[in-house]
């Protein structure tokens, strides 16, 4: 995983200063600092899960009843659905170092939510969970 590798240089990267005083305490301030880093980015990442009947993604849940097609898109089709495609009433749920994403629009009436845009590194995988979930009575 690249982006914990660079939380953890950026956090150890602090222990730096401290060598003029003592490297001693630079190498254990650069390891708390490049841990406490990779915690945070673990713990802030949001959850995407699918499970029997709804779709998670970050602090947002659907049924899956609620649930219309599923397409995947390729970095370029996440920039355009980021740019000049948005909707702002649609929920996105994004990664900048996901490698795509799905777009799952939504089929209640009830709800303004036009669709969601959700960013993951295996969107295939997602997509196909999705449509399980869909082909569900």
């Amino acid at each position: 995983m690249p982006v914990l590798a660079l939380a953890a240089a950026a956090g150890a990267s602090f222990g730096l200063i401290l060598v003029p005083l003592s490297p001693a305490l630079a190498g254990i301030v650069a390891a708390l600092l490049g841990l406490g880093s990779v915690a945070f980015a673990v713990a802030s990442s949001p959850t995407v899960e699918v499970d029997g009947s709804t779709f998670r993604a970050g602090s947002a849940r659907i049924e899956g009843r609620f649930l219309g097609t599923v397409d995947v898109l390729d970095r370029e089709g996440v920039r355009r659905a980021l740019g000049v495609e948005a909707d702002a009433r649609a929920w996105v749920c994004h990664r900048a170092w996901a490698a795509g994403a799905v777009k799952v629009t939504l089929d209640d009436p009830r709800d303004p939510t036009p669709y969601w845009l959700v960013s993951s590194n295996r969107p295939e995988e997602l997509a196909g969970a999705l449509r399980s979930l869909i082909a569900v009575p």
